[in-house]
């Protein structure tokens, strides 16, 4: 009985010691839906049509966006969950490189480096080898690429799309499965600010791309930094 009444005391000495347990910082604080940047130093209002997430403090992405209410293709009407949900992430650091040749190097499937590793991780429009059971996707074609200016920063813009065949199945009761066409379009903006890159992805099912670009054009156009350079 002895043994048991150490034991019990002793978790009671470690459990306000593991309920403060201070939680990781992030990489910065979302207020009446403006995203400020602790480390960066920049700000970025959202639409409230997404839902945010923030990553710990230290991590390249900064923060990911999931559409709350997207549309389905008819096609998924039935089964929406294969629907590619509307997702934007946002990835910063730094590089000597302008955002024409970032942006280039992205797009080249022969260049290889430890940031286009890491940005494939969250940037799937870049991912164009997934040929596994269910999603074979067709070879990634630019649709368009051009230079622009967000408040001021010099940046590149490039619009892609590529074609997949997923097989669905559409009745569980007799196993029915379809090979269902389709084409999910990406949209990737990189923006320069001294040393450091800004650059934002977006991938959705085509049908919907330019309704999801206009939601995203209103937040890039948001974009301010503070320390300008």
């Amino acid at each position: 009985m002895k043994k048991y009444i150490i034991l019990l005391l002793s978790l009671l000495i470690i459990a306000p010691a593991v309920g403060a347990r201070p939680r990781k910082k992030k990489t910065g604080v979302v207020e009446d839906l403006v995203y400020t940047d602790t480390k960066y130093d920049f700000t970025m209002k959202f639409n409230e049509d997404w839902k945010y997430s923030l990553r710990n403090a230290g991590d390249n992405f900064r923060f990911i966006l999931v559409k709350k209410n997207y549309a389905i293709p008819p096609a998924y009407s039935e089964v929406p969950q294969y629907t590619m949900i509307p997702r934007i992430a946002v990835w910063i650091d730094t590089t000597s490189n302008t955002p024409f040749e970032f942006l280039d190097s992205l797009i080249s499937p022969d260049f290889k480096s430890d940031q286009k590793n890491e940005l494939r991780k969250e940037f799937e429009i870049l991912i164009n080898d997934i040929s596994q059971k269910g999603d074979i996707r067709e070879k990634l074609i630019t649709r368009q690429k051009r230079a622009q200016n967000v408040n001021g920063k010099k940046a590149m813009a490039w619009v892609g799309k590529v074609g997949y065949r997923k097989e669905i199945v559409k009745s569980i009761s007799d196993n029915a499965v379809i090979t269902e066409p389709g084409d999910y379009g990406g949209y990737i903006l990189a923006i320069k600010n001294g040393d450091n890159i800004c650059v934002i992805h977006m991938i959705c099912e085509w049908n919907y791309f330019d309704t999801n670009m206009s939601q995203l054009g209103e937040m890039i156009n948001s974009i301010d930094w503070k320390d300008a350079k």
